[in-house]
């Protein structure tokens, strides 16, 4: 009983920087085809469920590069609370054996691999990307970006991508703007 107690609480601690649910994780449709040259490049966030790992950050921007052993260099950039320079470099690589847009990413070498899954991006607007852990089958963790290659994206667009995941039974109302004004 100590342990389900133990755990519980732990599962709680981290929902209050994640987004949490009971259950497993929803299915989703991941982009069927996937031309990672044209998806390399710069891409601004425009609104991200919450993580942790960016609290107070604004100006978020990703840059994305090829390696020579085929891996995508990640290199995350953003201001923190009081205007300093936050950067987070890692590494993604292509998993899918289909053809698929699912890729996984890591911020630090020996760390598990985290999902990364591109639900719909067109490659010259915008990329919608999904991430879901299971936590011992009672449970999931969630992250979920829509990003732009402009530091704005169109009504229209977030409306769709915003019903193309509540068409996936994922509740878009976590989404939290990120303020990509006044950034260098």
């Amino acid at each position: 009983m100590l342990v389900k107690f133990l755990l519980f609480a732990s599962l709680l601690a981290l929902s209050q920087q994640q987004q949490f649910s009971f259950g497993g994780c929803p299915t989703v449709q991941i982009q069927p085809t996937f031309d990672l040259n044209a998806y390399l490049g710069d891409w601004y966030e425009i609104v991200k469920f919450p993580a942790s790992f960016e609290n107070g950050q604004t100006c978020a921007k990703a840059h994305y590069d090829l390696k020579p052993d085929g891996h995508i260099n990640i290199t995350n950039t953003g201001k923190g609370p009081h205007g300093e320079k936050i950067m987070a470099n890692g590494e993604a690589k292509l998993v899918a054996t289909d053809g698929s847009a699912k890729l996984q990413l890591r911020f630090a070498a020996g760390t598990p691999w985290g999902n990364y899954w591109v639900l719909d991006t067109d490659y010259k607007t915008y990329t919608l990307i999904y991430s879901c852990t299971n936590m011992i089958g009672i449970s999931h963790i969630e992250f979920a970006w829509i990003l732009s290659r402009q530091r704005t994206l169109d009504q229209a667009i977030m409306t769709r991508l915003y019903a193309l995941m509540t068409s996936f039974n994922i509740d878009t109302n976590h989404f939290l703007p990120m303020n990509q004004t006044n950034c260098d």
